[in-house]
């Protein structure tokens, strides 16, 4: 145990060991991974046949053919891609190269003549002349997941290296243990996404011993903890932090596979080769965004302000009045949200067509939202407005004030968390129904945001990046409408229930 004076007091520091000896760990494991990446980098010898063995991944992922959907019949045939001759040269090459992979027997400089021969027939592929306005660029991998994957080793490198000599530094110091934790956390998320970019670059033979250097900024954490105890502060917000990043994950794929060219789309590549942002023009064309966005709006602004009017209302006649039957009334309206909406969609679909006549119309989807904005809603209001103590009240009465102006001026202002939260809930779902949506506006012209989504993506389920494209449009807007209302969303679900 060392002893080492902080503000003229001798504190021990029993982790100077542990994050010394990780410390030297860290400095060895930088310098293999820095020989390794720039040795890879300069296509040397120690490499093997990694960048042969990338070349052929690429063609194999590489699409003979497409499926186009017939708007009229809806019949889905494949259709070739590539012109014959241009496709059975790469097959050739692909042979040859696969043929040499096996043998493991050739020198560097063939194994790269190999590559390079079946990287120029990819290139040299040539599209069909009716698709000739298809953009081949979207189809064909570009050859840089393997460079990139180098570049990542050596920035891991050089991390772990300002890393090791910061832990050497820095071991006996106290005030500095929570920066070594944070050092530590960073450690641990860069080792795992090596993992899974080395287990989709070279193999899971190769990412498996990596997935061990894992346990090196681990035990920098747990010296770093011994150190200071209150270092747990530091673990716990990385252990959230990497919980998030793992949450965010599904996010990162979408937008990450809407600049990738197609054949990388299905690759474990965390980056793409080559930043595609021409893949929101293309999708464009056919993605009516704001078509869809604006028919969605139709819907959502009056059932969100109608809709959170009329809870509100509700909640506070729940809360507040006194009428005959009214733990009775409320109890069906909760007992209302075990039904599946599944369940009252036909009923409530033959009302509007033989009752009221309205088919292909938006008013079935808004009118709803009128009645009280939803059981759930209802009940979430009048939990918020029995937060509100009756005294205020019964004081605003002897001032003259009646029962609206007191719902106006007093709970209003106090309940506008619940508000909130009621809007954003009617926004969510209006913009995630597709099933009443499609029910109700079979019109193309009247889709909404997730109605046309769903034919985006069955048109051109093939093209996954333009299919990927379309989702990340799609997800701006709520995502707009969450980030500004994320403070009273959070402070609405905490207060729910909750009494002064």
């Amino acid at each position: 145990m060392t002893i080492t004076n902080v503000q003229g007091k001798m504190i021990p520091t029993p982790g100077k060991g542990i994050i010394r000896i990780s410390g030297f760990l860290l400095i060895a494991l930088a310098a293999l991974a820095l020989v390794f990446g720039v040795l890879g980098l300069a296509r040397v010898d120690i490499t093997g046949t990694i960048y042969l063995e990338a070349t052929i991944s690429d063609a194999m992922l590489i699409p003979e053919e497409m499926e186009e959907m017939n708007p009229a019949t809806g019949d889905v045939t494949n259709v070739s891609l590539w012109t014959a001759e241009s496709w059975e040269d790469l097959q050739t090459a692909l042979t040859t190269a696969r043929i040499t992979l096996a043998d493991g027997v050739a020198y560097q400089t063939e194994n790269d003549a190999v590559a390079d021969a079946l990287r120029r027939a990819i290139n040299a592929l040539e599209l069909m002349e009716v698709h000739a306005d298809t953009d081949r660029n979207t189809l064909l991998p570009t050859g840089r997941t393997i460079d990139i994957y180098f570049g990542f080793i050596v920035i891991f490198a050089l991390f772990q290296l300002v890393f090791g000599i910061s832990s050497l530094k820095l071991c006996s110091n106290i005030k500095k243990a929570r920066l070594i934790g944070l050092l530590g956390v960073i450690g641990v998320g860069l080792t795992l996404i090596l993992f899974f970019f080395t287990a989709n670059t070279l193999g899971y033979d190769w990412a498996w011993p990596m997935l061990l250097c894992v346990l090196i900024p681990i035990l920098c954490l747990l010296g770093a903890h011994r150190n200071d105890r209150h270092n747990s502060t530091t673990a716990i917000f990385g252990v959230l932090l990497l919980l998030s990043l793992i949450v965010l994950m599904p996010m990162w794929w979408i937008i990450r596979s809407s600049l990738m060219t197609l054949p990388e789309v299905g690759t474990m590549s965390f980056l793409p080769s080559r930043w595609l942002f021409s893949n929101y023009i293309l999708a464009l064309q056919d993605f009516h965004f704001f078509l869809y966005l604006r028919n969605t709006l139709i819907i959502a602004v009056p059932a969100v302000v109608f809709g959170t009017a009329t809870a509100v209302l509700c909640g506070y006649s729940f809360a507040r009045f006194r009428f005959r039957g009214k733990s009775f009334i409320f109890g069906l309206c909760i007992a209302s949200m075990l039904l599946p909406p599944m369940v009252t969609l036909i009923p409530i679909f033959i009302v509007w067509t033989n009752f009221f006549n309205v088919t292909n119309s938006f008013w079935p989807l808004i009118i709803p939202w009128l009645c009280g904005g939803g059981a759930f809603n209802i009940f979430l209001m009048r939990q918020f407005i029995l937060t509100i103590p009756r005294e205020l009240d019964e004081a605003a009465m002897i001032d003259g004030a009646g029962r609206l102006r007191i719902l106006l001026q007093l709970i209003v202002p106090s309940i506008k968390p619940a508000i909130m939260v009621v809007s954003i809930f009617i926004f969510m779902f209006i913009w995630n129904d597709i099933l009443a949506q499609t029910v109700y506006l079979p019109d193309g012209n009247m889709a909404t945001m997730a109605l046309g989504l769903r034919v985006f993506s069955g048109s051109f389920g093939t093209i996954w990046n333009l299919t990927m494209v379309a989702a990340v449009l799609s997800i701006i807007p709520g995502l707009l409408i969450y980030i500004f209302g994320q403070k009273y969303l959070i402070e609405g679900i905490v207060m729910t229930g909750m009494k002064n």
